[in-house]
């Protein structure tokens, strides 16, 4: 049962970070070579965004921007959604249909960032959860935001 399952049991720990600051050729030379769809931002030890292939294919490519002439801070989702370690994944779960995102932050009670939840990670730990994953997982998925 997915209630029974706490989020920092399944999350990613091992998490490539980047600061705000970082060029976006930094950032993208990272995600290849370590086969990474999204990669968080944070500064100071806590989150402040998150960027996906997705928001460099909107913000960046389509743009016609230089990698090099472009920082983390121009290119990332903000504000990002997170989840303490010690919530449900169903609660998790919860937060990531409201807000129609397929990566969670997860931080420690003081707010620093100790991992993160895919929406992967979940399907493959918790098949019960498959059905509602599926539904928001969709390409043209409407999120809130």
């Amino acid at each position: 049962m997915a209630s029974n399952v706490i989020v920092k049991e399944i999350m990613t720990k091992d998490v490539h970070v980047a600061r705000n600051d970082t060029s976006m050729q930094e950032v993208i030379a990272t995600m290849a070579k370590y086969d990474l769809s999204y990669m968080m931002v944070e500064q100071s030890g806590k989150p402040t965004g998150i960027i996906t292939e997705h928001d460099i294919l909107v913000r960046l490519v389509t743009q016609g921007l230089a990698p090099s002439a472009v920082i983390a801070r121009m290119v990332y989702t903000n504000p990002i959604f997170t989840i303490d370690e010690d919530a449900s994944v169903e609660e998790a779960v919860k937060l990531m249909k409201h807000w129609g995102v397929k990566h969670l932050p997860v931080t420690d009670k003081k707010g620093a960032l100790v991992g993160v939840l895919t929406s992967d990670e979940v399907m493959f730990a918790v098949p019960s959860m498959m059905k509602i994953m599926e539904e928001f997982c969709r390409p043209g998925y409407k999120r809130v935001r």
